[in-house]
């Protein structure tokens, strides 16, 4: 029987667990409208790869956990075809609520979205071929609870496949740096459960993301990496781009007599890193996992 200090202890890592799922949801209401308008092609491409990497079959029904605006919601559901199903789940309502409308807007009859936890999908044991999750499991702030989440829906064999970002240049927090310090109270510490830019550590390495898919039940686990490369048009898009992503709940805390500055600061140290013709040119790593249940 748990003693009363870890029933306490418990009791805070829960609340703590709730903290975190109540701050993601609220900051992807706030760019619901915006995030596919702005940022869309970047993470469509992402969803279209993930998709690939999946193999997903004809027929094949697939859970597509964090599902945003459907970037990869959508191209899975073309890959399993009309005789397929495909469910997304998305902790934001007004994400979820947003991508529901353009699901019936499309005709799709074998697809839903629903507001709902990764780590409680909600769905029988068995029910699915497939668990998608595109670039949202590092923000999660308990991995290892979705993880065992997706196996038990999946199907004996079945296969779970999620992207992360891999190595990022360090280069490039910078000017989001140089925003956010114009915060009237400075941010909370990064951890794998609160912070504005931090991810879970699990996710750091390719060897760290198999170790913790092998602890969840997962066998054949293979990761690869690609890199792309963005050239940013200027930096207002960049501004732009920031307040269309889950950063816009930090972004929305400057006060507004300091808003100004803090762009400012943000696009001076942005032309920092441009090339030597005046590009701004930003690499970025995706990793694709693709692992099979147990």
């Amino acid at each position: 029987m748990p003693t009363t200090t870890e029933q306490e202890q418990q009791q805070a890592q829960e609340k703590a667990r709730a903290a975190r799922k109540a701050f993601i949801a609220e900051g992807f209401d706030l760019v619901a409208d915006t995030y596919d308008e702005v940022n869309g092609e970047f993470f469509r491409a992402n969803g279209a790869r993930l998709v690939a990497h999946a193999g997903l079959r004809l027929g094949d029904r697939v859970l597509d956990l964090g599902c945003g605006r459907g970037a990869v919601l959508f191209p899975a559901a073309t890959a399993v075809g009309p005789d397929g199903y495909v469910a997304g789940l998305d902790l934001s309502p007004r994400m979820a609520h947003a991508t529901a409308a353009a699901v019936a807007g499309r005709g799709l009859r074998n697809v839903v979205v629903r507001v709902g936890d990764a780590e409680d999908p909600g769905f029988p044991a068995a029910s699915f071929e497939a668990v998608l999750a595109g670039l949202m499991m590092f923000i999660t702030p308990a991995p290892e609870a979705v993880l065992h989440g997706a196996r038990r829906v999946l199907t004996p064999g079945g296969r779970f496949a999620m992207s992360t970002f891999g190595s990022i240049d360090p280069r490039w927090t910078g000017p989001l740096d140089a925003a956010l310090a114009f915060l009237k109270d400075p941010l909370p510490a990064s951890s794998p459960t609160q912070g504005a830019r931090g991810g879970h550590p699990a996710f750091d390495t390719v060897e760290s993301i198999a170790s913790l898919l092998d602890a969840c039940g997962f066998a054949e686990i293979r990761t690869v990496e690609e890199r792309t490369v963005e050239v940013v048009e200027s930096g207002d898009a960049w501004w732009r781009s920031q307040w269309a992503t889950g950063r816009r709940i930090w972004l929305e805390q400057i006060p507004a007599d300091r808003l100004q500055a803090a762009k400012r600061a943000a696009l001076t140290a942005l032309d920092a890193l441009r090339d030597e013709d005046g590009v701004l040119r930003k690499e970025t790593v995706l990793r694709y996992t693709v692992a099979t249940r147990q």
